[in-house]
């Protein structure tokens, strides 16, 4: 599907505050956090998530005029739908890449290792590395479950309000995992399996929905 840069635009300035907040939280955290990041830090689970509720709310504000004028366009749904993934990828992108960067170059731990004199830098570097890619995964597992929420919420079918428990059910069992240290390997390749299929799903039924979607 062609890229229509004006489309893509108008999308991604939807969500441009929240991007631009949390980017100037995200990479002071990055820099300045003094504790290990580990891929169960409760404090970045709670940032990802509260993210990704404000790239979907925004995103996804079907009530509102700014909202109909551009599905008044004559844009096909489809072609709104792609750009709307598309203005999210990059929102994501704008804010985990550079707190990536941090994370990988030397930068992280050289304020660690000369600034606060930590013992764990840059010894910890290594460790770090693959921390950002578990982040990515978080926000590729909770994004395309939201906009599933509020494109099915948008729907002209009785029942809207079980999508939203279905949300929360995926957060807590997210939130329950992370509060075990260890996983079996087989647990592993389990959840990796259970989330791929999970966020094929979510994708492709917002997709197929997001055709009948009424804007209000």
């Amino acid at each position: 599907m062609k890229i229509k840069m004006s489309l893509l635009k108008i999308m991604f300035r939807e969500t441009l505050p929240v991007t631009l907040i949390t980017l100037l939280i995200a990479c002071p955290y990055a820099l300045f956090t003094r504790e290990v990041l580990n891929w169960q830090n409760p404090w970045i689970a709670i940032f990802i998530l509260a993210h990704s509720i404000a790239i979907a709310a925004l995103s996804g504000r079907y009530r509102s005029r700014s909202f109909a004028f551009v599905y008044t366009r004559g844009f096909t749904r489809d072609e709104l739908w792609f750009h709307k993934m598309l203005s999210t990828a990059l929102s994501i992108l704008a804010v985990w890449l550079p707190v990536s960067l941090i994370v990988w170059l030397p930068v992280r731990s050289l304020i660690q290792d000369k600034l606060f004199i930590s013992p764990y830098f840059p010894l910890m570097m290594i460790r770090e590395a693959s921390v950002p890619w578990v982040w990515l995964g978080g926000y590729a597992i909770l994004l395309p479950l939201f906009h599933y929420v509020w494109i099915r919420r948008a729907q002209p079918l009785r029942g809207e309000n079980g999508v939203v428990f279905l949300a929360v059910g995926v957060v807590i069992v997210i939130a329950t995992l992370m509060t075990f240290r260890w996983h079996a390997q087989w647990f592993r390749i389990l959840i990796y399996c259970l989330s791929t299929v999970m966020i094929i799903t979510c994708l492709v039924a917002g997709r197929i929905l997001h055709r009948t979607l009424e804007v209000q």
